[in-house]
């Protein structure tokens, strides 16, 4: 009786080790964080400023994540999703695009906002 006792404990302690010493997993980042890990823009093509001829925020948004300005792009994120998130029933953008051999997803990217 013993030895089962022990044997139950044992299992129980390492189970709890494997357990609770596994880190958690980072909660996954937007399709952009994504991007950046992964290395799909090339260092050297980074832009530290974009510029586009765009006036509305989400056309200049996708304008700046494009040319790699990912920085201005983020700047303007919270303003590109709300309006897209008020105008995408009737905007003629499908609210999907490529930038970086990744396709972003407005729906996606803003539902959160």
């Amino acid at each position: 009786m013993e030895k089962q006792s022990i044997r139950e404990t044992v299992v129980i302690a390492a189970t709890l080790c494997l357990l609770l010493g596994e880190p958690f997993p980072a909660k996954a980042g937007d399709q952009i964080d994504l991007m950046l890990q992964r290395g799909q823009i090339p260092v050297e093509l980074v832009q530290r400023h974009g510029y586009s001829d765009f006036t509305d925020p989400v056309g200049k948004f996708m304008d700046l994540l494009a040319a790699g300005a990912v920085s201005d792009a983020r700047a303007i994120q919270a303003d590109a999703c709300a309006t897209w998130l008020a105008t995408r029933q009737t905007s003629a953008l499908s609210g999907k695009f490529w930038a970086w051999n990744v396709e972003i997803n407005l729906d996606t990217l803003c539902a959160h906002r």
